[in-house]
C-alpha cells in the first residue's frame, strides 16, 4: 500500500481545488505535477502491484476532477493520463505513462491556446473598443499580439468580482502599453453602447453552452441586443461532450466573499461560474478558427473522456444524490 507516501500528492490536489485566481493554463501544469510527485512516491515502492497502481492513479485522476469541476480541459487532461496508465501491465510503467501523458496533455493545450490567440488577434480591428470580462489568459494573449500587430485598440474590463481578476488583466494590459478602462460589473452594459466588440475566455464548453466567470451571460444577452459580434476565445482542450458533474458535486464558493458576518437571516448564494448558449456567440475562436455554434456543438460531443473515469465520476454523483 502506498499509505503516507500520498501525502504530497494531496496536498498538491488540495491546493489546486483551493486556488480561485489561476487560469487553466497554471492549473493544467500543476495537475500534470501531481502525477510526476506520484512517480516520485513510487520509487522505493517495488512491491507496488499493477492492480494498485491503476487504482493510484484513477485516484488521483478523480480527485483532480472534482478540484475544480467546472475546468473540463483537468477533466480531459485526468481522463488521458488514466487511459494512458490501463494500457500498461508494469506499475512503474503504468504511472510514467500517466505522467507523460498528462504533461503531453499541457504541452498540447498550451499550443493550442497560443495558435487560438493568434485567430483571435485578427478580429481586433485598428481603433476598435473591446470588452472582455474575467480574465483569460488566451483573450490575454491575443490582445497582445494584436498590439504587436501594430493596433491601436482599446480595452473595457470589468472588475470581475468577488476575486476582481479583472484587476489583475487591467494591470497587465497597461504594462503592455495597452490602454485599459477598468469598471464595476454592473456597468458592463453601459460600457458596451461605447464597444465595438466583445471577447471572453471559456472554462468549459459543452454542445449546448458555454461556461465562464458568472456575469457573461448578462453581457453577452446585452451584447446581442446592440448587435455586437461577441466571441468566446479558447482551445479545444476545453470542449467535453457532457456535464459529468451535473453540479451536485459543486459547491458554493464562500459566502465571506460576498457578505463577511452576514445576519443570519441573510442567504448569500456565491457562484463563479455559469452557463451562456452557445446561440449567443458569434463564433468561438479555437487553435482552427473560429468555429459556428453547430461547429463547436459538433466538436464538444467529439470530445473523448476515459469510460473508467465516467463510471468513477458518476458512481460518486450517485451517492452524494
Amino acid at each position: 500500500m502506498l499509505g503516507d507516501t500520498t501525502v504530497q500528492t494531496n496536498a498538491a490536489i488540495r491546493d489546486i481545488a483551493l486556488d480561485n485566481k489561476s487560469g487553466a493554463a497554471e492549473i493544467l501544469r500543476r495537475a500534470a505535477n501531481v502525477f510526476s510527485l506520484l512517480e516520485d512516491e513510487l520509487t522505493d515502492q517495488n512491491s507496488l502491484g499493477i492492480h494498485e497502481a491503476h487504482q493510484s492513479v484513477c485516484a488521483k485522476c478523480i480527485e483532480l476532477a472534482k478540484a475544480q469541476p467546472d475546468m473540463s480541459s483537468l477533466l480531459r487532461l485526468a481522463s488521458e493520463a488514466l487511459s494512458a496508465a490501463r494500457e500498461k501491465t508494469v506499475a512503474r510503467e503504468a504511472v510514467k505513462s500517466a505522467g507523460d501523458a498528462a504533461r503531453g496533455f499541457v504541452e498540447s493545450a498550451t499550443r493550442s491556446a497560443h495558435a487560438a490567440a493568434m485567430h483571435a488577434a485578427n478580429l481586433i480591428r485598428d481603433r476598435a473598443t473591446l470588452l472582455t470580462h474575467s480574465r483569460s489568459s488566451t483573450v490575454l494573449a491575443a490582445l497582445i499580439e494584436a498590439m504587436r500587430a501594430g493596433k491601436h485598440f482599446e480595452v473595457i474590463a470589468t472588475e470581475s468580482r468577488p476575486m476582481l481578476e479583472g484587476r489583475t488583466l487591467a494591470g497587465e494590459l497597461s504594462s503592455k502599453g495597452i490602454h485599459v478602462t477598468l469598471i464595476a460589473d454592473a456597468a458592463a452594459s453601459l460600457f458596451i453602447e461605447r464597444s465595438d466588440l466583445i471577447m471572453v475566455g471559456a472554462d468549459r464548453i459543452t454542445p449546448e453552452h458555454l461556461v465562464n466567470k458568472i456575469g457573461t451571460r448578462m453581457i453577452a444577452l446585452a451584447g446581442r441586443e446592440r448587435g455586437l459580434p461577441i466571441y468566446a476565445t479558447c482551445d479545444t482542450s476545453k470542449f467535453i461532450a457532457s456535464d459529468y458533474f451535473v453540479n451536485v458535486i459543486r459547491g458554493q464558493q464562500s459566502s465571506g466573499e460576498l457578505w463577511l458576518d452576514a445576519p443570519e437571516e441573510v442567504a448569500v448564494s456565491n457562484s463563479y461560474f455559469e452557463p451562456t448558449p452557445l446561440a449567443y456567440f458569434t463564433a468561438v475562436i479555437t487553435e482552427r478558427g473560429p468555429l459556428s455554434n453547430a461547429e463547436t456543438s459538433a466538436r464538444a460531443r467529439e470530445a473523448y473522456i476515459d469510460p473508467v473515469l465516467v463510471g468513477a465520476l458518476r458512481g460518486l454523483r450517485d451517492e452524494i444524490k
